[in-house]
């Protein structure tokens, strides 16, 4: 094999795997990456609720802890016909005991990928899911 060929995808192997997003990727992420709302209610009760909300979408919850920043929850979604798959987290941080902000970031497995969820698509869900949940609690 000519060596230009050998080199040349050697690049593009490169390139395509530096683009590629995973776990630790969004684990280290700065602690406000994403989109975030504000919940007014038990800091526990929303922990529950993030949790409750994250189990009926079509994901994989692969850790959850509590950390000095708070509690984080990171999941994946798997490959299917439309995409590469999707890795992301959702940090639950306290502001006060009757106040919490949660923040929800992912990333596409493979940034070059045009289909799959976005990391509106994840935020808009969890945060319906949460306010369902305190909503019924009220009630």
């Amino acid at each position: 094999m000519k060596p230009f060929l050998v080199y040349t995808k050697v690049f593009l192997i490169l390139v395509f795997c530096a683009s590629c997003a995973n776990l630790d990727t969004v684990a280290t992420a700065p602690t406000t990456t994403g989109i975030s709302r504000n919940f007014s209610d038990d800091h526990e009760l929303i922990k529950a609720a993030v949790l409750a909300s994250m189990q009926n979408l079509n994901i994989n919850i692969k850790s959850s802890k509590q950390t000095p920043d708070g509690f984080i929850i990171l999941f994946t979604k798997a490959i299917s016909a439309f995409s590469w798959g999707e890795v992301g987290r959702v940090l639950v941080s306290k502001v006060d005991n009757n106040n919490s902000t949660v923040f929800v970031h992912s990333n596409k497995r493979y940034q070059l990928q045009i289909t799959g969820s976005e990391e509106e698509d994840f935020a808009e869900a969890i945060f319906q899911g949460v306010t369902e949940i305190l909503e019924k609690k009220k009630k």
